[in-house]
Parts: structure tokens; C-alpha cells; sequence
């Protein structure tokens, strides 16, 4: 009898045990991401999470860029924040510092495989807070059509600012509508790459460099693209219609452009065939700003274990090969680059990874969050004529060390 009481104490135990496991996988969780053209390969990691785990559900929610942190910050201060959602640098110290982003050391991750940089980037206080996703570089993209037309041979490595001015004012035609390059106000993929490449810099241990000649000498030259070489289109121009748009329509001639975009660009008929890739041209020294992305689990999810498997899952190897061949983005899992890099046959695509040699961080602090806006507001002035580049610069170093200070 006694041994029957304890063999049914034993089976009770271990339906206990169990129980809170089956009822931890019969769940549904939130996935969260800004960029349309990886949609299919964060599909494809939800799915194949999910095959592997069946009485999970991964529901995938995308949101445009502009969008995507109202909604987010909205979603934080109600309580609401999707499970699992993508990190960016700019953003991330202003969630961990509000204790937004949940723990993940605990899963004690091997982080050897991802570029160090990118783990560094979500790691505060000495906790992980997010799984590396990719990395991306800048590249100068270019269309081979308007450039045969005009008898110029295609950008090369041997290319530095002076040739870049060159060309682009002999590809600009007005009276047709195109122009030799789009110098769109923009930072990862505008002017920080030339700010670097002239030796200056935005943001670096905790103190802004816009004071910095080196600094305003590469923004006056971007700037001047537009305002005094007239080979770019105006403000105005791309606020009717983006820099991209107008680079895939045949409107320009050339753009800097991210890796990212490649899915974009690749898949549209009007531009698929005619462009191709080069390595950014160079100033005083070669510099392209790379960045990478995390993906960040909700503090208060109420799937904790369930979300670091899944985020576990995406940092994976499988997961990396899953976004590269659906042509997301440069996957961070060293080893896993060439299932991208496969995808685009008919480019230069080994450009972005090239320049990695020389990539420079894109500059991010804890309260960039909060000195970004004035960034674009005092840029913005200098586009429109009420302000030199210089005073904007100023102006701009100034607020920015007064919220430094605070």
C-alpha cells in the first residue's frame, strides 16, 4: 500500500511539474518591426519558431518607421508593449533606462559569433537587453542607364569627394528632371558617413562634435550639393517624393543607400535591372557607419520564458540564414553573411561587407532620444536658408551639452 501511495505521490509531481510547462507554450506573443521589405524574413523565423514549438503562436506586427516608436512609446506607457519587438540604438537607452526591456542574461548566450559592437550596443548596466539581429553598412548605389547615356564610367574605390561633385554635376540634367545625386537631409545614410570620412565626428564619449570644423566643413559640402551645386534635389523635392523613390524612378543618378534597402531596390522593376554598387567614395579617409538592430523583449511580457526562447531563436544560426535568404539584412551571425550576399547575383552586394574594415559606429548616447529632434530642426534651417551651417552647428552643440549636463 505504501509503495502504491508513493508511486501515485510520484506520478502527482510529476504532472505538477509539468502542467506549468504545457500551460507556458499554450500561448500567443507579440512581434513588433518597422520595415516592410523584411517582412517575409521575420515571417519566416516566426514560422519556423513556431513549427518547432506548436502550441506557440508568434503574431507579426509591422509598422512604418515614422510610425513605428509613437506607437511604441504609446504601448510603453500604457502597459501594452508588444512581447518581442526590434531595438534601435537611438532608442534603446531611453527604454532600458525607464527598466522597459526585459533581462536576458540570464540565458547566458553565446555572443561570440555577433560582431561585438552590435552586442555592446544593448547592453546596459551590465545586463543583455536584446539578441543581435543584423549589422548594415552605406554604399554608393548607382544608375547604369544614365550614366551609358552619358558616356561615364561606372563609381569605382578610386572615387573621393572632388570626383563624386564632378559626375554628378555633369549627370544632372534640370530640364529633364534628373539629377546627379540626392543629398536628402539624412544621418546614417546622408551626411555622418562624410563627417567621419573628413575626420570629424557627431557624438563620442559623451560629448558632441558639431563645434568641430572638420564636422561643419563635411556637412557644408553635403549641404552644398543641393543649395550650391544644384545637382540634388531640393527639400522640397523630397518631401513630395523620397530619396529612394526618386532614385529607383531614374530622377537621380545616384545615392548613398543602406543595406537594407536591397530587398526594396531589387524587387522593383523600374530600377532592378539598371543599378549597381560601389564603396562609398572617400574624403580624408575612408569611414561608412554601420549600425545593427536588436531584438528587445517586453519587462512586463507575461510569457517571460516563452519570449526568451523565442528571442534565443532569433539570434540562432537557422534564424540568420532565414532573414539573409528573405533578403532582410546582413545577418550579425559571423558565418551566415553569404546566404545575403547570394541573393543579389547581379550587384556589387559584397560592398557593404567590404566596408565593414572601416565602419564607424553610428554615434548613439543616452539621451540621444532626446537631442535627435533638434538635430533635424537645426539641419532643416540650414536646407531652408534661415540658418548658415555653421550657426546651426553651433546652436545645435550648445543644446546638445545643455541636455548632456542635465
Amino acid at each position: 500500500m505504501k509503495k502504491l501511495l508513493a508511486a501515485l505521490l510520484l506520478l502527482c509531481l510529476a504532472l505538477t511539474a509539468l502542467a506549468p510547462l504545457a500551460l507556458a507554450e499554450d500561448v500567443t506573443i507579440t512581434f513588433a518591426f518597422w520595415d516592410t521589405n523584411q517582412e517575409p524574413g521575420m515571417k519566416a523565423i516566426a514560422e519556423a519558431y513556431m513549427a518547432g514549438h506548436p502550441g506557440v503562436k508568434v503574431e507579426t506586427q509591422v509598422t512604418p518607421w515614422d510610425q513605428y516608436w509613437t506607437k511604441l512609446e504609446a504601448a510603453a506607457q500604457g502597459g501594452a508593449l508588444p512581447d518581442v519587438f526590434w531595438m534601435h540604438s537611438n532608442q534603446f537607452f531611453k527604454y532600458a533606462n525607464a527598466g522597459m526591456l526585459l533581462d536576458v542574461t540570464d540565458l547566458n548566450y553565446d555572443y561570440t559569433p555577433y560582431p561585438p559592437g552590435v552586442t555592446k550596443l544593448y547592453n546596459y548596466g551590465g545586463a543583455q537587453l536584446a539578441i543581435p539581429k543584423d549589422y548594415d553598412t552605406i554604399a554608393l548605389a548607382y544608375n547604369k542607364e544614365i550614366f551609358d547615356k552619358a558616356g561615364i564610367p561606372y563609381p569605382d574605390d578610386t572615387w573621393d569627394w572632388a570626383k563624386l561633385r564632378e559626375v554628378a554635376a555633369q549627370l544632372t540634367d534640370k530640364e529633364n528632371g534628373v539629377y546627379g545625386f540626392a543629398a536628402q537631409q539624412d544621418t546614417q545614410s546622408g551626411y555622418y558617413s562624410v563627417v567621419y570620412q573628413n575626420e570629424g565626428f557627431i557624438f563620442e564619449n559623451g560629448v558632441p562634435g558639431f563645434d568641430q570644423a572638420a564636422t561643419q566643413e563635411a556637412i557644408q559640402w553635403w549641404t552644398d550639393l543641393t543649395l550650391k551645386d544644384g545637382v540634388s534635389p531640393d527639400a522640397a523635392s523630397f518631401a513630395d517624393m523620397g530619396r529612394d523613390d526618386q532614385f529607383q524612378a531614374g530622377k537621380v543618378a545616384m545615392v548613398f543607400v543602406g543595406s537594407w534597402m536591397m530587398s526594396s531596390y531589387t524587387s522593383n522593376e523600374q530600377i532592378n535591372d539598371k543599378f549597381d554598387l560601389a564603396v562609398l567614395p572617400q574624403g580624408k579617409v575612408r569611414a561608412s557607419i554601420y549600425n545593427g538592430l536588436g531584438y528587445s523583449g517586453a519587462y512586463n511580457t507575461p510569457h517571460p520564458d516563452v519570449v526568451k526562447d523565442f528571442l534565443a531563436f532569433c539570434g540562432s544560426e537557422e534564424a540568420n540564414i532565414l532573414q539573409a535568404q528573405n533578403k532582410a539584412a546582413i545577418p550579425a551571425y559571423a558565418g551566415t553573411e553569404h546566404y545575403f550576399v547570394e541573393n543579389f547575383p547581379n550587384i556589387n552586394i559584397g560592398a557593404y561587407p567590404e566596408m565593414i574594415a572601416y565602419g564607424v559606429q553610428f554615434p548613439f548616447g543616452p539621451n540621444k532620444s532626446l537631442w535627435e529632434p533638434i538635430e533635424t530642426e537645426e539641419i532643416a534651417a540650414v536646407y531652408s536658408g534661415e540658418k548658415t551651417v555653421a550657426q546651426a552647428c553651433n546652436d545645435l552643440n550648445a543644446q546638445i551639452l545643455e541636455i548632456e549636463a542635465e
